[in-house]
């Protein structure tokens, strides 16, 4: 069995920690109108608090992901590097 080359490695990790963050800030997208009745950012004219809004659900969302991780519920990496 071959090995992936490092590029390969890096590319992988990338597309899953983009999926990993991109899943839970449209989750936490979803929870905020559903329940807090908040109006998604609006990125066609990005005020400060359409910033403020994108900045905490990503900030949220990475914050999710290191949990998750150091409770063993998902891998640091799914292509192991050596």
């Amino acid at each position: 069995m071959s090995t992936p080359s490092p590029y390969a490695k890096d590319i992988g990790n990338l597309l899953y920690h983009s999926a990993v963050v991109g899943g839970l800030s449209v989750g936490y997208s979803m929870v905020g109108k559903k329940l807090l009745k908040m109006k998604p950012a609006d990125l066609g004219r990005l005020d400060i608090e359409d910033s403020t809004k994108l900045v905490g659900t990503v900030a949220l969302a990475l914050w999710t992901q290191d949990m998750l991780v150091k409770q063993g519920i998902i891998p640091a990496s799914i292509i192991k590097t050596t």
